[in-house]
């Protein structure tokens, strides 16, 4: 935001998250928050919380003029940006779907795209049987009522490539929405095996919960 609205001409952003002590980690167990066998399994039956991992990531932004006017390589472009929060919800650990929804929508504006423009979608995606459920039926509540089977949504989840990474979480789910668009598929969401029945919302979803390399339409390249 800073960038588009010219507070600064280029920026690196980066983001950290470290396990350097282990209270936050007794947290999530005590709360019943992690996955039993270490593994995010995302959309899945036995998704069963979420695997905490470290990582560090950074991108370098600036107006695309500048960039094209220095000659740099451009890997992707920001069509558009939103903030949501929960606001009022049922407990700290409980997502809102309308929340979600609207925090989607604003972001669609700004971008100055339609719901069907939008090939993929990089979830949250934590493996839990609460979040994912939500998170699926606001995808579903947006992108669901005018897409057609022959144009289904893919849903990613890099968590269960690497684990949840916490305050690193949305650098990493960037970077992987980059080197998708830069390959034109996306790779496979492990650990998934059926269905969570849990997301009993999406029977008219036309989606798609890649278990192999899945390709992107050539020239739909929103995501």
């Amino acid at each position: 935001l800073a960038v588009r609205g010219g507070e600064c001409s280029a920026t690196v952003t980066q983001a950290v998250s470290l396990k350097l002590v282990p209270n936050a980690t007794l947290g999530a167990a005590g709360a019943g928050m992690l996955s039993t066998d270490g593994r995010c399994k995302t959309f899945d039956e036995h998704a069963d919380g979420f695997a905490r991992s470290e990582a560090v990531g950074a991108v370098a932004l600036m107006p695309l003029s500048r960039a094209e006017a220095e000659g740099r390589e451009v890997v992707a472009l920001v069509r558009g940006t939103a903030v949501g929060q929960d606001g009022k919800s049922a407990t700290i650990t409980a997502p809102s779907g309308p929340a979600q929804e609207k925090c989607i929508q604003a972001a669609l504006r700004d971008a100055e795209l339609r719901p069907e423009d939008i090939s993929f979608v990089e979830c949250h995606g934590t493996g839990t049987a609460l979040g994912d459920p939500i998170e699926v039926g606001a995808l579903a509540g947006v992108f669901g009522a005018e897409r057609e089977a022959s144009n289904p949504l893919v849903l990613g989840a890099i968590k269960t490539n690497i684990g949840h990474l916490e305050a690193c979480a949305g650098m990493t789910g960037l970077i992987k929405v980059v080197m998708a668009l830069q390959n034109r598929a996306v790779p496979a969401n492990l650990h998934f095996q059926k269905l969570n029945p849990l997301l009993d919302n999406i029977s008219d979803f036309a989606v798609v919960f890649p278990q192999e390399r899945h390709e992107l339409q050539i020239g739909r390249a929103h995501v």
